[in-house]
């Protein structure tokens, strides 16, 4: 076997494995977008699971740190065997630029990256709660 097969073997078996030890996709009973019902005046449930986008320094190559934490004036998600974000996107100016998947107990909802916000205007972040649906939250640039 050459080497070029080896890895892609040893590629496939580590992704089956992660996939295997994976959360019951059954836990996920709510997979719809929701609406605040009122932007201003969020509700404790709703800060509870729209994500706060915040922006740190820029590196030498142009890339600034975006931090995405599950929940808002200090209400964080929980994380327990049977209600936990098990997602997280960011996009910048609708352009997908980064997913996180959350196992239930051993994570909790945060995404950090870095991203090139040269000409980006808008950053967005949706996170997935496997009880109480989608929820997304932006920030301009």
């Amino acid at each position: 076997m050459n080497r070029r097969t080896a890895l892609k073997v040893a590629a496939v078996a580590a992704l089956s494995t992660t996939m295997a030890s994976a959360y019951d996709k059954k836990l996920v009973v709510n997979t719809m977008d929701i609406k605040l019902k009122d932007p201003a005046n969020p509700t404790k449930g709703e800060q509870k699971h729209s994500p706060e986008i915040k922006l740190g320094s820029k590196d030498a190559k142009g890339y600034t740190v975006v931090e995405v934490n599950i929940g808002q004036a200090g209400i964080i998600h929980p994380s327990t065997a049977n209600h936990w974000i098990y997602e997280i996107e960011l996009f910048a100016d609708g352009k997908k630029v980064s997913t996180v998947s959350l196992e239930p107990e051993i994570s909790r909802g945060y995404l950090a990256t870095r991203v090139n916000l040269t000409n980006v205007k808008t950053l967005s972040a949706v996170s997935r709660c496997n009880l109480h649906g989608n929820y997304t939250a932006s920030i301009n640039v």
